[in-house]
Parts: structure tokens; sequence; C-alpha cells
């Protein structure tokens, strides 16, 4: 329940677009969960793949393929909001399908956003890219394939730690998009040389994540209230 209430700000948790492990409402939608748990095993995959500081994106024909798949979550997602609106759609959403996508979207999101955050950060450069060839993305996806199959099954063994994960890759996003503007501020990109130095200001981006989650759950919560949906 704490982890649906600090999610509730930036997911409509829909029931109808929610998976429920063992009968309990995951804390995020089905596309959302593909999307944050994507991107943190991602980037697990990555780190423990030794690409944690790789700062070049990967080549164009595997940014394309990752693009086609931010393409495929993006039709699926406009297809489902035509259903919800009552408009014309090209075929019948179904929670795996949102599940998969965000899965793909996650995936993409990760593999652009770390050598971004590489170059922000780090003062010694580094030439590895995120993704080097087809064979670096193909090691990506058993993670993927795992998660996807460990949500579809909704068994309650897999409720809490895909609870946690989803949720430790939203943190991790709002974290990263902080963390960058905290760098930007305090004039100090591109000066780090170790993990350790960086680790003050990620906990401070960390804290503001969770503030602003909470932020924004409140001012779901206010506006529901105040709409009379609040109970909805």
């Amino acid at each position: 329940e704490r982890l649906r209430w600090l999610d509730s700000g930036i997911c409509a948790q829909q029931p109808s677009h929610s998976f429920f492990p063992g009968g309990q409402q995951l804390p995020l939608c089905s596309r959302n969960t593909g999307i944050y748990l994507g991107f943190f095993v991602t980037m697990l995959a990555l780190i423990a793949t030794g690409r944690g500081k790789a700062q070049k994106l990967p080549h164009w024909p595997v940014i394309v393929a990752l693009l086609v798949g931010v393409l495929a979550m993006a039709i699926d997602g406009f297809n489902s909001l035509y259903l919800d609106l009552g408009l014309p759609h090209l075929y019948q959403p179904h929670n795996l399908l949102r599940l998969a996508t965000g899965l793909a979207m996650g995936l993409a999101l990760a593999a652009i956003t770390l050598p971004i955050l590489n170059y922000l950060f780090w003062r010694e450069s580094n030439e590895r890219r995120s993704i080097e060839s087809w064979s670096g993305l193909l090691l990506l996806l058993p993670g993927l394939v795992l998660s996807f199959f460990a949500v579809a099954s909704q068994s309650w063994i897999i409720l809490y730690p895909i609870a946690l994960l989803s949720t430790a890759g939203l943190l991790s996003v709002v974290s990263s998009i902080n963390l960058m503007i905290i760098v930007a501020v305090s004039k100090r990109d591109q000066a780090f040389e170790r993990y350790r130095e960086i680790v003050p200001f990620f906990s401070l981006a960390l804290l503001l994540a969770i503030g602003e989650l909470l932020a924004l759950a409140q001012l779901k919560f206010m506006v529901l209230q105040a709409l009379g949906m609040s109970g909805m």
C-alpha cells in the first residue's frame, strides 16, 4: 500500500490495466511496471557487463531498433487510450502487450540515458558504448524476458520483488533527472573520478525524488477529492 501511494502521483493505477500477483495490485500499472522494471534491470545488466561508465551511445542501427520498441509502446498506448475514450482503435488492448512494450521502452531509456549521464559526470573519457553490437543487445534480453514471464505469472512469490524493483526503477529515473540538475547547478559536471564522490549528490537527488513523488501523490489525491472522485 505504501508503494502504491508513492507511485500514485505518476500512474493512474487502473485495476483493469494492472497485474495482481497473489491477488494484490502492483504499485504501477502494467505499462509503467514494464518501463521502470525494464529500465532498472537493463541498468543493472549494463553495470554488471562493465558498461557502467560507458559514454557513447549505441551505433545507429541499434538505436533504430531501440526506437522501434519505443514506437511500439507509443502505438499500443494510443490504441489503449482510443479504446478508453470510445474512439476507433486498431486492436483489443491487453496487459501483456502493455508490459512487453513497456519493457522495450525501459531498455531503450536505459541504453540511451546511461551514456548521457556518464558524459556529464565523469572527468575521464570512456569510449565504450552502452550497447556495443547486436550481440550486446541480445545479452540484455534474458533479463527482460525473465521479467516479462515473472510479472505475467502473477505468482505471489514475485509480488514484493517486482513491486520493489519497478519502484526502484521509477526512483532511479526521477533521481537521474534531479542529479543532472544538481550537478549542473553546482558546476560539477565532468568533475567526478570515483563513485564515492558522487554518492552525496545522488543521495540528495534520491531524497528529492521521494519528496517529489510523495508531493505528486498528495496533489493527485487532493484533485480527485475536489472532483469527488477520491473513492474511485
